[in-house]
């Protein structure tokens, strides 16, 4: 009989065990204005209130993603920080998703509206991906207007996300990232910013700062230079695919500007459409800047002074192994690249003006490439795409090079 009660009690404790109030099982923790942080975040029923709480709790257990349900702004994160409305730190190696649900007809959004302060500041041990959410309304006079991305942070753009209508008096109108800080493009957009400095879209600074772009766009952001993308002080960039286009710049790199020893790589992708008021309607490098490209299309950039595709002064480095370059147009010299300073051709195209007109560089000094070291010019023509052509700083005159069509195609 003492064996019989004990069994029928050890059996009530685990049926009640069985069927106590748990929590409920999720793959993420839900965000949403009007939550709590006092819920446990695991339903739509029961969504936290703050972004900040999510993040605490996907850093310290095994669900690493998090659904923001419509918009979330100061209101709902009640930040006192007067830099930002919202912070990502210290939240570990792993990778934690932050993706938007709608509202209704409300989107996901991670704002920053009449707050005068930036979107989001992300540093530390960060590793976050971002997918169908955005991220607008920052506005700071300082760096970095929607996100800004510190050393030892790693930000991901995934599909769906946008960075859109911030400002910033520094540098990167959209985004920043400062040395050690890591960003990837993998299908975001990063459209419509303004820094009245540098980047207006994106600017990257150090060298061990990094921007890597796989698919995306970058458009319709302006700054002083580098009106998409701004690469400075060592840092580099390197792009495998997606589009940069019609972007402008006032002084320099419509679409991309590298100064202070930039550097860019170009495996693919598009840089389209940018306009600069100055040098570089497409990319300029200034101070010791080195581009590469081995493959992707320059095509259809306007500089109003030189180098409607590339502009170099006399300490930057183009080396160009492959791609395309046309269409572009300069109001002085150089339609496809102006140079004063390394060039190397080993490979790719580049149009003249002897070409259908959807094609043709143009300029009025050197159509394909205007290549400065003095008051000497003279016409110089490549006898096939694979031979290498290398001007460098220790010649005393200048070439003004086309190359034209036929011997492109043999």
């Amino acid at each position: 009989m003492k064996k019989t009660g004990l069994l029928f009690l050890t059996l009530c404790i685990c049926a009640c065990a069985s069927f106590s109030s748990k929590d409920p099982v999720s793959d993420t923790y839900y965000v949403m204005a009007g939550g709590s942080d006092r819920y446990n975040g695991l339903s739509t029923e029961t969504p936290f209130r703050s972004l900040f709480k999510a993040l605490v709790m996907a850093a310290a257990g095994p669900v690493k993603t998090i659904t923001v349900i419509g918009r979330l702004d100061l209101g709902s994160e009640q930040s006192t920080n007067t830099n930002r409305v919202f912070i990502i730190q210290g939240t570990g190696k792993d990778q934690i998703l932050i993706r938007g649900m709608s509202r209704g007809d409300e989107p996901a959004v991670l704002s920053a509206e009449e707050s005068g302060r930036r979107v989001i500041l992300v540093k530390g041990t960060v590793n976050i991906r971002l997918e169908n959410i955005e991220i607008s309304g920052g506005s700071t006079p300082d760096e970095g207007g929607g996100l800004g991305i510190g050393a030892g942070a790693s930000v991901t753009l995934g599909p769906g996300s946008v960075v859109r209508n911030n400002r910033a008096g520094g540098l990167g109108g959209g985004v920043v990232v400062v040395p050690g800080g890591t960003l990837f493009v993998e299908g975001g957009r990063i459209h419509d910013n303004f820094s009245t400095a540098m980047g207006g879209g994106v600017a990257v600074v150090g060298e061990s700062s990094v921007l890597v772009i796989r698919d995306g766009e970058i458009s319709n952001n302006h700054a002083q230079g580098g009106g998409g993308i701004a690469i400075r002080q060592g840092s580099a960039f390197t792009l495998f695919g997606g589009i940069i286009h019609d972007n402008t710049a006032d002084l320099a790199g419509g679409g991309v500007v590298l100064n202070q020893a930039g550097v860019f790589t170009m495996e693919g992708g598009i840089i389209r459409g940018n306009r600069s008021s100055g040098s570089g309607g497409g990319v300029a490098l200034v101070e010791q800047g080195n581009i590469l490209v081995k493959a992707g299309e320059i095509h259809g950039n306007r500089a109003m002074e030189h180098g409607g595709g590339i502009a170099s002064d006399h300490s930057g480095t183009i080396n160009i192994q492959g791609g395309y370059i046309s269409a572009n147009r300069a109001s002085s010299q150089g339609g496809a690249i102006f140079t004063a300073g390394a060039f190397v051709k080993s490979g790719g195209t580049i149009y003249g003006s002897e070409v259908p007109e959807d094609q043709a560089n143009i300029s009025a000094l050197g159509a394909a490439i205007f290549a400065y070291r003095g008051e000497g010019l003279y016409k110089i023509r490549e006898q096939s795409a694979g031979e290498s052509l290398i001007l460098d700083a220790s010649a005393d005159d200048g070439w003004i090079l086309e190359v034209p069509r036929q011997a492109e195609e043999e």
